[in-house]
């Protein structure tokens, strides 16, 4: 049983599907037992076991074929179970199916299917048990999976339970994937099936591909489909008769060796129902193409042409079939429709096929025109044509139309078979739609569409037939003012007719003239029309067709009277009253006698209506009328209603009592009262009487009020339980739900009683307190309640104070003390809740706490370092001496150039929050609450901002330095200090000649004397400094206030003797690049005679100093003699002396200068400095020409 396990099982169920399992075991069971010996009946499956067990049946004595019989049986196992009323012949052809799929071809299949294909006039369709019909079912069912899906095409036909061919044609118009279209309809699939089994060409549709079909199968194998008959002659036209086959048999029959005209086909069956397929082969690509015969609905003849017969065209095939009503048919069974003891239908025909040689020809031989319509004009005419072909049996289409103005107005088609070259006479008949000259042109074409031929005619005229006109009447005798239908009708006939008397067209007519007799007309089709008077009229119809022809009269009588009486009827809101009505007072009632019958209009009737009151309404058209009664009484008064209705020649009368009730007060006021306790409310209108008034009122009051009107109280009466006022003012003492009766009696005694509930509200307590001022952080507030219960006792009122800057209320309290920490708005609120309670409405009142301003603090220091006070920020880590150079006020007293610090970083907010705090830093807990600080310098220079900034002042001055701190309260509140800053000048040097004398004399002590002044001493000023801003050296506590170094003490004097020569090359120490600083010595005497430079330096306790040069003459002890006369003079003494060099080099210096000044300017100097202007520049440098814009 390996091959169940590896072969059989998962093949077959990839095709069929799962099998069941209705014993719930999950297995198939093979039953190996004795049936009918050694060549018998192999095996089988039993469908009547199948609903019990899953089991297949096996003979033991012929067990050779065990594997495909197990296939066979286990695909009809599946398929019972899915599709249990299936044909016989689709069961066995995909049980055969299965044997193919899971042990492909056998000696017994290939006999089945060459049992068909050798002889397949048989039906495919009815299972007679013929060894052909298995072949032709296994045939048919491998096409299909072949062809729409393989297993899930199989799997799919399996489980719909649609029977035979329904089944197959649903597959088709669903296929699986990759499936080939092969049809629709059961034809079509059958068509390509034939072709697959004559062809099996790797084309498409037309062959198998999962089995190889051959033309030679007596050496084994599957054969291709046997032809016919075949024909390769054409010198005379070929015919094969006596061709039988079953319903949905085949005959196939071969043509080749054409000689390039078209191949005519005709079959000629003995019965409708045969249709059949030509497929043609194409000589250049070898690919084939299928067309259906055309079928002649009048005799079932099947016709086909082939153009390029031997040419394009290689080879035709032939497939026949009889396409019979009774198809899917098991033996003789009542499931195909035949009946006991008939037989499964048959059919023979014959087939003819010949070249056309020629093209068919067609003529029109004669047109003879005929009058229709009497009026002795040609409104119709006869043509007669001849056609012809060469074929020797060909069909034809002939195509007539007609022609006016060049402009087809009609056509006409039919079919006709001619042949053998006799020419066949027919006529067809033409009838214009209008007056015109007509031509016409015949068309023939074969049954592939190719023209053949073409006649045409001359233009004649020929006139428009009348139309016919037609209609009829409701009645002949009728009512005045009754509708009278009136129907018209005609036809307007035209156009082509194959016999005479016939027509293509039967239109309408295109407009109707009525003439109702009466007077009036009408040009509808179908009016509808009222006499108005007595007599007797004719109606006359007239049509008119699209040829503007008019048809004869035709007329209708009609007799008029009136003598029917109107039919009076009353209604009230469509509601017919017949005696008696009974309404209300002052109920005004909308009375309609629409329904009145009369054979006159309803708006054309007189109509009188007496109310019984004493008026009345009457006139044409008036039958709706509205009525109100004004007096009625308790027990209701009663009127006569009399209506009167007349058509103007007969008139009826209709009476109707109405009964007038008085009507009692009725309740206006339902809606829900509310009001508080202790507060007057005033009752409501409750009732209204629209017929008269309310005489009295009782109001009756649950459990006590007080009615005394605006005024009350708590002590006020409340012990009040009635009272007879249309309107009471009413309290409460208690809240809840009261209730309250209201009875009223109106003027006619009727009376009506109202229940009202009221809802009592509890007064919500009032919450008070005196508004709170303004105020700053630390002030004391007390807050006192004067709150009260207007409906309750306010002692009993319970308090809760609640303020912003405190997350829980104070309770139970009347009267709170508070000082507020934080600034910025503030609000308190109280909230009071009586003994029921109900709690007050917040009062609340809005302080605002001032904002204590931020405290600014302003410290400074300058780095220094062992040549003095810094002019550049130092490196940190460095040994820097911070020093604190001030005055006595406080300020700071620096030299130009000098780097101070200044420091913020003290200031803080004075709010109590930040009291004791230090850091600057805002995310530090010790942050001070400043958020910026702002410094101005007072020396133009931009602001500067963060807790320590650095600065210079380059001019000598006094600045005030500004510090602004601001807070993190709003938008920040600041506030400033500020400093002065005293920028030291150089002192002023007044000395002209530090010697008293002109000269002086080498050898001689160095004697000078200056004088200077400083405007920061002789201004007051009076400065220290600290030397270590961190070491208070005084022991007062402030390390930053030690006067350590005196800065506007007496001015310092330096001498320098000569400029030109520095004297520290001459020490150890050696040249320090300055030859204006080597201050004289103790004792220092003249040295070398001449004129020497000296310097006079003057510096302050700043070191900020200002220097002055003088030129000294020393003479040596030789000039010191008395000074020649003129005559003394020699040239030597006119001559300059080396020493006198710089002086003279000096003088014309300045000769040169005073030159240049003095000159004119020439113009491109001139033009130069107006460009200096133009540009805005500030310097120009000329380089070898004018000074250009890239120069500037």
């Amino acid at each position: 049983m390996s091959n169940w396990e590896s072969i059989i099982f998962p093949s077959t169920t990839n095709y069929f599907g799962n099998p069941p399992d209705i014993d719930d075991n999950c297995q198939i069971e093979i039953a190996i037992l004795s049936i009918d010996g050694p060549g018998g009946e192999e095996g089988y499956f039993e469908s009547g076991v199948s609903s019990i067990r899953e089991a297949l049946f096996l003979d033991i004595d012929d067990l050779s074929e065990r594997n495909r019989l197990m296939a066979h049986e286990f695909g009809q196992l599946i398929h019972h179970e899915n599709d249990p009323f299936e044909y016989i012949w689709i069961d066995e052809g995909l049980a055969g199916l299965s044997e193919f799929i899971n042990f492909g071809e056998s000696a017994e299949l290939e006999e089945e299917a060459n049992s068909w294909a050798l002889n397949s006039s048989t039906s495919l369709r009815w299972w007679d048990g013929r060894v052909s019909d298995v072949g032709s079912s296994f045939l048919f069912s491998a096409y299909l999976a072949d062809k729409l899906g393989g297993p899930a095409a199989i799997r799919q036909m399996v489980s719909n339970p649609s029977l035979g061919g329904n089944g197959v044609e649903n597959l088709a118009r669903n296929p699986g994937p990759g499936s080939t279209p092969v049809g629709t309809s059961m034809s079509e699939i059958f068509a390509n099936f034939s072709a697959a089994l004559t062809l099996d060409s790797a084309q498409g549709a037309f062959g198998f591909s999962e089995i190889d079909l051959i033309d030679d199968c007596s050496a084994g194998g599957f054969c291709k489909g046997s032809i016919s008959a075949e024909n390769d002659q054409w010198s005379e036209a070929w015919q094969s008769s006596g061709h039988s086959v079953e319903g949905w048999g085949l005959k196939s029959f071969r043509f080749t060796q054409g000689d390039g005209y078209p191949l005519s086909i005709m079959v000629q069956p003995d019965r409708f129902g045969f249709e059949g397929a030509i497929v043609s082969k194409e000589a250049s690509s070898g690919t084939w193409t299928m067309e259906k015969l055309r079928i002649d609905s009048s005799d079932g003849r099947g016709t086909g042409l082939v153009h390029g017969f031997g040419n394009t065209t290689s080879e035709v095939l032939l497939l026949v079939w009889y396409n019979s009503l009774v198809d899917d048919c098991d033996f003789d069974f009542a499931n195909c429709g035949v009946l006991s003891g008939g037989n499964y239908p048959s059919g023979s025909f014959t087939v003819s096929a010949s070249q056309v040689t020629s093209p068919a020809e067609v003529s029109i031989d004669s047109i003879v025109g005929f009058d229709r319509d009497g009026d002795f004009l040609d409104d119709s005419v006869e043509i007669g044509m001849s056609v012809s072909s060469s074929a020797f049996s060909e069909s034809l289409s002939v195509e007539f139309s007609a022609f006016t103005n060049n402009s087809e107005h009609d056509s006409a088609d039919f079919m006709i078979s001619v042949g053998n070259s006799e020419p066949e006479i027919t006529s067809v008949w033409f009838t214009p739609p209008f007056t015109s000259d007509w031509s016409f042109t015949a068309k023939v074409r074969d049954i592939t569409g190719e023209l053949q031929d073409i006649a045409q005619s001359l233009p004649e005229q020929i006139s428009n037939m009348k139309p016919v006109g037609s209609g009829s009447i409701s009645s002949n005798e009728t009512q005045t003012w009754t509708q009278a239908y009136i129907f018209g009708g005609g036809y307007d006939s035209w156009g082509f007719g194959l016999q005479n008397g016939s027509f293509g067209h039967n239109e309408t007519p295109q407009s109707y003239i009525w003439d109702l007799g009466d007077g009036n007309s009408s040009s509808l089709k179908n009016p509808i029309h009222s006499f108005t008077e007595e007599g007797e009229y004719v109606v006359t119809l007239i049509v008119k067709d699209q040829g503007d022809f008019f048809s004869e009269a035709i007329s209708w009588d009609i007799s008029v009277n009136d003598t029917s009486d109107p039919i009076p009827e009353i209604s009230v809101d469509g509601l017919a009253i017949q005696e008696e009505l009974t309404v209300q007072t002052n109920q005004r009632v909308q009375f309609s006698a629409f329904g009145t019958s009369d054979n006159v209009p309803v708006d054309k009737l007189f109509f009188s209506w007496d109310w019984g009151d004493g008026s009345s309404d009457s006139g044409i058209g008036i039958f709706e009328v509205g009525h109100s009664w004004i007096d009625g009484s308790s027990n209701g008064t009663v009127y006569s209603l009399e209506l009167l209705v007349s058509d103007g020649q007969q008139s009826a009368q209709k009476s109707l009592l109405v009964t007038v009730l008085n009507r009692a007060p009725y309740r206006i006021f339902s809606e829900n009262l509310e009001a508080f306790a202790v507060t007057p409310l005033e009752m409501p209108e409750v009732f209204e009487d629209e017929d008269g008034i309310i005489a009295e009122f009782r109001w009756t009051f649950e459990g006590g009020v007080n009615l005394g009107g605006m005024d009350v109280s708590l002590a006020s009466d409340f012990t009040q339980t009635s009272s007879f006022e249309a309107n009471p003012i009413v309290s409460w003492r208690e809240p809840g739900m009261k209730n309250v009766t209201l009875e009223v009696v109106d003027d006619d005694g009727n009376t009506s009683t109202a229940d009202l509930q009221i809802e009592i509200l509890n007064q919500r307590p009032v919450a008070l307190f005196e508004r709170p001022p303004d105020g700053k952080i630390g002030d004391a507030y007390i807050f006192s309640s004067s709150s009260f219960d207007p409906d309750g006792d306010s002692s009993e009122l319970s308090h809760y104070w609640t303020f912003s800057d405190r997350e829980s209320p104070i309770e139970n309290s009347t009267s709170v003390s508070r000082t507020f920490s934080n600034p910025g708005l503030h609000s308190v609120s109280l909230t009071v809740v009586d003994e029921r309670g109900l709690e007050s409405a917040p009062k609340t009142f809005l302080l605002y706490i001032e904002n204590p301003l931020p405290v600014p603090i302003m410290t400074f220091s300058c780095p220094s370092d062992e040549e003095g006070l810094m002019f550049e920020i130092p490196e940190e880590g460095g040994g820097v001496t911070w020093k604190v150079p001030r005055t006595d006020e406080g300020g700071a007293f620096v030299a130009p150039g000098n780097l101070i610090r200044f420091d913020g970083s003290g200031s803080f907010d004075a709010d109590p929050e930040f009291e004791g705090m230090a850091s600057t830093d805002f995310n530090n807990p010790d942050w001070n609450g400043i958020v910026d600080w702002i410094w101005d310098f007072g020396d133009a220079s931009p602001p500067s901002s963060g807790p320590q900034v650095w600065h210079s002042f380059e001019r000598s001055g006094e600045y005030t330095v500004r510090l602004t701190v601001v807070d993190g309260f709003g938008g920040g509140d600041s506030n400033t200090t500020e400093m002065k800053v005293i920028v030291s000048s150089a002192p002023i040097i007044g000395t002209s000649n530090p010697i008293s004398t002109e000269y002086v004399v080498v050898g001689d002590l160095v004697n000078l004397s200056g004088a200077a002044s400083d405007s920061d001493l002789e201004g007051g000023i009076i400065a220290w400094m600290d030397n270590d801003a961190f070491f208070d050296s005084d022991g007062d506590g402030d390390p930053r206030n030690d006067r350590d170094q005196n800065l506007t003490d007496s001015l310092d004097f330096a001498w320098d003797i000569n400029v030109f020569l520095d004297e520290d090359c001459m020490t150890l120490s050696g040249c320090d690049g300055d030859a204006r600083n080597d201050w004289i010595m103790p004792n220092q005497t003249w040295a070398i005679p001449g004129e020497v430079r000296i310097s006079m330096t003057v510096c302050d306790g700043l070191n900020v100093c200002e220097s002055k040069d003088f030129v000294i003459t020393v003479l040596s002890i030789q000039d010191t003699a008395p000074p020649k006369t003129l005559s003394d003079l020699t040239v030597e003494d006119l001559v300059p002396g080396r020493e006198h060099a710089g002086l003279l080099a000096l003088v014309a210096l300045v000769a040169v200068l005073g030159w240049m000044v003095l000159r004119e300017r020439d113009d491109d100097e001139l033009d130069a400095l107006e460009n200096v202007k133009k540009y805005d520049v500030d310097e120009v440098e000329e380089e070898g020409g004018m000074p250009g814009m890239d120069q500037h």
